[in-house]
């Protein structure tokens, strides 16, 4: 699953520097289109993290043909979710585009990309939700390595579209999304040849039946998760926001710290990707001695990780810096956030953890209300304070606090789901 979701990552990656080389207002309409796509792809996530649950504890009473009828009521849903996102997306491309800041100079580049994108988004969307099904099941091998094979296909087909070659076309930056939708195309037809396959889920038997209650349930465990996610671009922004009053420095030391700090977090997100299942599967089976010995070697591991990160992060905090950027400002200002911040990774994984776990029993507000609370109640009322009194160091000093007091407020609400016995029996119940 790190493997995977790196992969996932490299899509991005591998976009920005190409489109990079055909000009400013390329990479600056593609990174118009990035929050929208950000905002469909929660969407997604909440979708298949509510699959996700339902599946795991069915297989885990040994229900496995409700565990296949959850599982097309969650595709079917993702279907009709992505017609209606492509359509409204298509049809509120220059009003919606513009409220967003992009001007007449750049809205033809935005519409050459964000058309092909909402037109090919459907394959994004049954790649996730598809996947889930096999996560639940406890294969996480074959959804790892068809974001892998997404990602290489990517990677070969980029230039090719976007520059030309031999006799096919330069296509700019309609190109760089194409080949994101190619990409996504090959993992979708590979994940329903096995669903298929394997579970005889296809396409014609996804619309069969139609059970509304049912998709109202995967609705209502999506959603909290869809909101959640959303929050961290929000975070991110208003993080900018202030650190633009201290320059361009500020802004982009901040930047190359969020990136670097992505890497130990890919591992815990990848541990919570196989851990939801893992106890969704366990709930269902009612064994909650192996529910708790997961949930305690998952702490101890992202405790382990974030001690390692933060003291690699502290000894080389300058070195890893300057790595990417020279700047003695730039520097300074990441050094100060690697000498608070990583602090805090082990304790803000098991928040993700919480959450993770929390979905997997089909109790998502706690714990997506939990990781709200972080950033909405603490960091950035506390941010603006500490700002003002503080300056740049109060702004990572919030994050530091806000980081620490929802990461003990996971571990208490673990310990009162799992492992307090009267209530473990009464949620079976």
């Amino acid at each position: 699953m790190f493997l995977g979701i790196f992969a996932s990552i490299a899509y991005n990656l591998v976009d920005t520097f190409f489109v990079a080389r055909l000009g400013t207002q390329e990479l600056a309409a593609m990174s118009f289109g990035f929050p929208v796509v950000m905002i469909i792809l929660n969407i997604m996530i909440g979708v298949s993290t509510a699959v996700n649950s339902f599946v795991s504890r069915s297989l885990g009473e040994k229900q496995e043909g409700r565990a296949k009828e959850e599982a097309k009521k969650g595709l079917q849903l993702t279907i009709f979710l992505s017609f209606l996102i492509t359509i409204s997306g298509l049809f509120t491309m220059d009003p919606l585009f513009r409220m967003l800041g992009a001007n007449l100079e750049l809205m033809p580049h935005v519409r050459e990309y964000m058309t092909a994108w909402y037109a090919g988004s459907i394959f994004m969307s049954l790649s996730i939700v598809g996947s889930s099904i096999f996560r639940a099941k406890g294969n996480v091998f074959y959804p790892s390595f068809i974001l892998v094979l997404g990602a290489v296909i990517n990677a070969i087909l980029d230039p090719i579209l976007i520059f030309g070659w031999g006799p096919i076309p330069s296509l700019g930056i309609r190109g760089a999304a194409l080949t994101t939708v190619f990409g996504n195309a090959v993992s979708c037809y590979l994940i329903f040849s096995k669903l298929h396959r394997e579970e005889g889920i296809g396409l014609s038997s996804i619309f069969k039946t139609v059970d509304i209650p049912l998709v109202r349930k995967i609705m209502m465990l999506a959603i909290p998760t869809a909101l959640a996610s959303s929050l961290a671009p929000v975070s991110t922004a208003f993080t900018n926001w202030m650190l633009v009053a201290y320059g361009n420095a500020a802004v982009a030391a901040n930047s190359i710290a969020m990136r670097i700090e992505t890497v130990p977090f890919i591992a815990i997100f990848a541990l919570g990707s196989v851990l939801a299942p893992f106890i969704g599967q366990n709930w269902g089976a009612k064994n909650s001695d192996r529910i708790r010995e997961g949930l305690k070697k998952s702490f101890l591991f992202s405790y382990g990780l974030g001690a390692v990160c933060a003291g690699f992060l502290l000894i080389y905090r300058q070195s890893v810096s300057a790595f990417f950027d020279n700047s003695p400002q730039v520097v300074a200002l990441t050094s100060l956030y690697f000498s608070l911040i990583p602090i805090t990774y082990g304790v803000l994984g098991t928040v993700f953890l919480t959450t993770y776990a929390m979905n997997a029993i089909g109790k998502p507000i706690s714990g997506n209300l939990l990781s709200a609370s972080r950033l909405v109640l603490l960091y950035i009322p506390m941010g603006y304070v500490f700002n003002i009194y503080f300056n740049v160091e109060g702004i990572f000093i919030a994050r530091l606090i806000a980081n620490s007091i929802v990461g003990i407020a996971a571990t208490v609400l673990i310990y009162r789901a799992f492992f307090k016995e009267r209530a473990l029996e009464a949620q079976y119940d």
